[in-house]
């Protein structure tokens, strides 16, 4: 009996140590890289605390914002938590707070979200190479200063190594998407509901580096995007895809995806009551495009969405700049 209390007392001793050491560097280190952030101007924070003695490390970090390297996109929040078991710190789980800010360019969108939670799990090496990571988002709101809104029932992220340490599985799926504000009259307008859409991606990334640790000091930039598939239904309109891009050094890209898109003349007037092509072009286009479709011999439309030197068309039509990555 007297050597298993002695056992037990020698155990506790040692886990407290190894709790007292490991709590220690992932705290060190956490600050190592918020200051490394904060010093190139892309994280700003308040306090940072460590708790959750002896199973857990519990990480918290107060008034975290992060800001993109041009400063048109910013994200801040109350808090954010990260926890960790003990015996498995390479497993971590970040827990987002129910209300946070986004902000793109002079418009301002509150989140508001029941549960929204993301996992990774990272390679057992010095460097710390993501091997996968998901992320469960319930009941999301979204409410912008421009007079929108958005709710989602719930989305789901999944990612994990694929081939090779640069290149990572996606997948991607929102359930009943809904709107409220000018976007819910427009798709009123339009004969279409303002709730329920449903989106779902599936896709492979390859990146110009792995994310690991030295992303703190390192760019991380797309390489290729080679999507399998891509869905998204709403009501009437149905819309599914597939295609691969390049992305050059500049930050361009260059390839195509091809769409298949039905009920695409309800879904042309939706684009131009949206404002995304003009109202006089409108008819041009419609012209253009129903010479395709009656090729095709039905009322679903084939059409690739290219990239060339740096602009982007659908079929036919020009839709400007393309986007850089």
């Amino acid at each position: 009996m007297r050597a298993v209390i002695w056992l037990t007392a020698a155990f506790a001793i040692f886990y407290g140590g190894y709790w007292a050491v490991g709590s220690r560097a992932v705290l060190e280190g956490t600050e190592t890289a918020l200051a490394d952030l904060r010093a190139a101007g892309s994280v700003e924070y308040g306090e940072v605390t460590l708790d959750g003695f002896p199973s857990r490390f519990d990480l918290t970090i107060g008034n975290p914002q992060l800001t993109g390297a041009d400063g048109a996109v910013e994200w801040s929040a109350p808090e954010l938590q990260v926890y960790a078991l003990s015996y498995k710190p390479h497993h971590i789980i970040a827990v987002l707070p129910s209300d946070q800010t986004l902000r793109i360019g002079n418009e301002t969108i509150t989140i508001h979200a029941d549960d929204l939670r993301a996992s990774a799990v990272f390679g057992i090496d010095p460097d710390l190479p993501l091997n996968r990571a998901q992320s469960v988002g319930k009941a999301i709101a979204l409410a912008s200063d421009h007079g929108w809104g958005s709710t989602l029932n719930e989305i789901r992220l999944a990612l994990r190594e694929g081939e090779s340490a640069r290149e990572f599985e996606l997948g991607a799926e929102v359930f009943n998407v809904g709107f409220s504000g000018q976007p819910a009259s427009t798709l009123s307008l339009s004969g279409l509901p303002v709730d329920g859409g449903h989106l779902r991606l599936d896709a492979t990334l390859r990146l110009v580096r792995p994310i690991d640790r030295n992303l703190v000091s390192e760019t991380l930039r797309l390489e290729n995007l080679t999507i399998k598939s891509i869905v998204a239904d709403w009501g009437s309109i149905q819309v599914s895809g597939a295609g691969q891009v390049e992305i050059t050094p500049a930050g361009q890209p260059e390839g195509r995806i091809t769409l298949t898109i039905s009920d695409w003349r309800r879904g042309l007037r939706l684009a131009a009551e949206l404002g995304l092509i003009r109202p006089q072009l409108a008819p041009t286009v419609e012209n253009a495009l129903t010479q395709i479709a009656d090729a095709g011999g039905g009322e679903s439309l084939e059409l690739p969405v290219t990239f060339a030197n740096g602009w982007m068309s659908l079929g036919p039509m020009p839709l400007g700049p393309a986007p850089r990555f």
